[in-house]
């Protein structure tokens, strides 16, 4: 089913995040957009934005910064910088410096900025620096590579110094204050998810080495991450946590803010008065509750839905799309190869509340011993999270488990 033919000019649910274009489309938080909005009046502000992954902090962060560079408050990359796991200050600095040539070269109205020695100076570097990763390739580099608890941190060859770096982003600030946003730049790094994409130790260490260089006259940080990403820097990042303006945690939309921000889409993208949504409201009701407002999730759950449909029908029932709902998600869990025994264990964490070693075992009438190994197991397929609440291991299914098994 294309959205083109049903009278849209684009897919009105797609999962990029909202940019500088479709401002308008943003819906809900207007508390914490106002409190951020605040703290933006001053200078050299660090604001933590920490959320569930799926529930639009990239979006809250852009928001911000493009509402802010409208103003003319703020220069702001268009892409927020997302760090990679393996990353060493250099990296950082130096994709940071990459992203501010890369906008001013493409979009600088004023064609002095490039014709300065600043500018010129550090797309040189800049150059020197793409053209060393080249050479040595990505996973020479180690940049990225892999996502997981397992993964080292792999030494990066060091190209050019980070204070030689950090004088660059000086040089660009200023130059951009010289040409009217006075309280420079606006920079904002995502994927900081403690555990699931960066180790304790590695994100301690990039804090810890960024901390000096965010105070650098002009700079203003935005870091977007998952939840307890401010309570890792309170705890393991004193230098850093001194500095900290402000802190926001995003939460779901309410109810009402979903059924908003799905009318703004629709009729965003719609090109004809007469096209209709062909999805009813019940299924995104469904999918709301469900994952808990996963908005991310349940925009992938309906392309996949309306990809498995194709052309055979003009409208999805939630008659019809929950029992398809619930089969994509038992394809995607059984993708992971789990066992009987296995499979028994996730649907009682499914369905169970407040799911722990010892209610789970209660269930199942079996020892603590052998649930925990077929925890252990489901947990590496990533079908189970385990957070600790004080003495307490609570489990938390995926979002596919639950959707596959929930009673």
């Amino acid at each position: 089913m294309y959205w083109q033919t049903l009278g849209f000019k684009d897919d009105p649910l797609k999962t990029a995040p909202i940019t500088d274009e479709t401002l308008e489309l943003y819906t809900g938080h207007a508390n914490e957009i106002k409190a951020c909005k605040n703290v933006l009046t001053s200078s050299n502000i660090r604001i933590v934005i920490e959320g569930a992954r799926g529930i639009g902090t990239t979006s809250f962060g852009n928001y911000l910064r493009f509402t802010a560079q409208r103003n003319k408050q703020y220069f702001t990359p268009k892409n927020e910088i997302k760090v990679d796991q393996g990353w060493r200050l250099e990296t950082l600095l130096a994709v940071i410096v990459a992203n501010i040539v890369r906008e001013l070269e493409l979009y600088a109205k004023d064609s002095s900025i490039v014709k300065d020695n600043r500018f010129k100076n550090a797309k040189a570097i800049s150059s020197r620096i793409a053209e060393s990763y080249r050479s040595f390739g990505v996973e020479a580099l180690g940049v990225g590579l892999n996502y997981g608890k397992n993964a080292g941190i792999v030494t990066q060859p060091i190209i050019v110094p980070a204070p030689t770096l950090g004088h660059h982003v000086e040089d660009l600030v200023n130059l951009l204050r010289e040409h009217g946003y006075k309280k420079g730049i606006l920079l904002q790094l995502n994927n900081l998810d403690i555990g699931e994409v960066h180790p304790e130790a590695e994100m301690k260490y990039l804090f810890n080495a960024l901390r000096d260089y965010t105070q650098i006259e002009g700079t203003n940080w935005l870091f977007v991450g998952d939840v307890g990403l401010r309570k890792f820097i309170a705890q393991q990042v004193d230098r850093l946590d001194d500095i900290i303006s402000y802190e926001v945690k995003i939460n779901p939309l309410s109810k009402d803010e979903f059924a908003e921000m799905l009318l703004k889409r629709f009729e965003y993208y719609k090109t004809s008065p007469t096209a209709k949504v062909p999805i009813d409201m019940q299924v995104f009701t469904y999918l709301y509750q469900i994952t808990s407002g996963r908005l991310r999730y349940i925009f992938g759950l309906i392309s996949r839905l309306m990809n498995s449909l194709g052309d055979l029908t003009d409208k999805i029932t939630i008659e019809l799309a929950k029992p398809m709902l619930i089969q994509l998600a038992k394809d995607r869990v059984a993708r992971s190869d789990i066992t009987g025994a296995e499979e028994i264990a996730l649907k009682f964490v499914v369905n169970l509340p407040k799911p722990t070693p010892s209610t789970v075992a209660t269930a199942m009438n079996k020892s603590q011993q052998y649930v925990g190994r077929l925890i252990t197991s489901l947990q590496n397929k990533q079908l189970i999270t385990i957070k600790k609440t004080g003495n307490n291991r609570l489990y938390t299914p995926s979002l596919d488990a639950t959707i596959a098994y929930s009673k």
